[in-house]
């Protein structure tokens, strides 16, 4: 069973090996840097502690195509996106409506960290065809005891939600080597598990979606234009650029555009300097 078949059926796949020891480790030092310099200036999130939104118990960095360019190398790595568009292509006209990376964010669990709730990304449960497809990579070795994500295997083709608070007797730990990837439908149950270590745990985390899902930030809004002059063409529109509805019917009558848009002026806060290269 290829990679593809193996998502269809079971509703992920892990793609082993695709970074080495050394890339892994410059990530994870972006990452820290990234979260010292940002993580005072982030909002409040207006949820309860205990829920999906609670980031307490962990490190987390949020839109990282505006911090380094290098992490493209990761965005649109081939092997990854070869599956990416094979799903998220499934149905649509011609198998060739687009697609693009509607969420970008890392996470590294805490000493502590209880675990997630089982949930879905997708927010409707039981869809015929994929919508999002979710992409961990593993900047760190995940293991029983580090938080590693807890899935269940087929749940992509249930109608329902996870009840609140239960653990499936189907579940499946996701143990992995660093440099390594998963790969799952949004529609899958799934949940971070719990860390009982001091280690570091650090994952990337990448949402694809159909081009008419909402993204989680408006990267048009987000992105310096000392990065938006580095991207290529295919970047630019990875993130979604040519997918800008028009202002109104005298500026494009189409929705998707043929050129990417020019994101608005935007400046990080206070930030320390853009990371250029390994």
């Amino acid at each position: 069973m290829d990679s593809v078949e193996h998502f269809f059926k079971h509703g992920y796949v892990v793609v082993p090996n695709l970074l080495s020891a050394e890339k892994c480790a410059y990530f994870r030092r972006l990452l820290e840097s990234n979260y010292t310099d940002y993580a005072e200036h982030y909002a409040t999130a207006s949820s309860d502690k205990g829920t999906l939104s609670d980031k307490s118990n962990e490190k987390v960095v949020f839109n990282l195509h505006n911090k380094s360019v290098d992490w493209f190398e990761l965005f649109e790595h081939p092997r990854i996106l070869a599956i990416v568009s094979a799903v998220l292509q499934q149905g649509s006209y011609q198998q060739n409506e687009p697609y693009y990376l509607n969420n970008i964010s890392a996470r590294c669990p805490l000493l502590g960290y209880p675990g997630q709730q089982l949930h879905i990304d997708s927010g409707l449960p039981g869809v015929n065809y994929c919508l999002k497809a979710n992409v961990v990579w593993l900047l760190d070795d995940f293991t029983a005891l580090n938080g590693a994500t807890r899935i269940v295997p087929g749940s992509h083709n249930w109608t329902s939600f996870p009840p609140d608070g239960q653990r499936h007797p189907d579940e499946v730990l996701i143990t992995g080597s660093q440099g390594s990837a998963l790969i799952f439908n949004a529609n899958l149950w799934h949940g971070g598990g719990a860390n009982v270590t001091d280690n570091s745990r650090w994952a990337l985390l990448l949402g694809y979606a159909r081009w008419f899902i909402k993204p989680s930030f408006d990267f048009l809004q987000n992105t310096p234009d000392e990065i938006y002059q580095q991207l290529t063409d295919a970047q630019k529109r990875l993130l979604g650029f040519h997918l800008i509805p028009p202002k109104d019917e005298f500026t494009r009558l189409r929705r998707i555009s043929a050129q990417p848009a020019q994101p608005a002026p935007y400046q990080l806060p206070q930030h320390k300097q853009i990371y250029k290269g390994s």
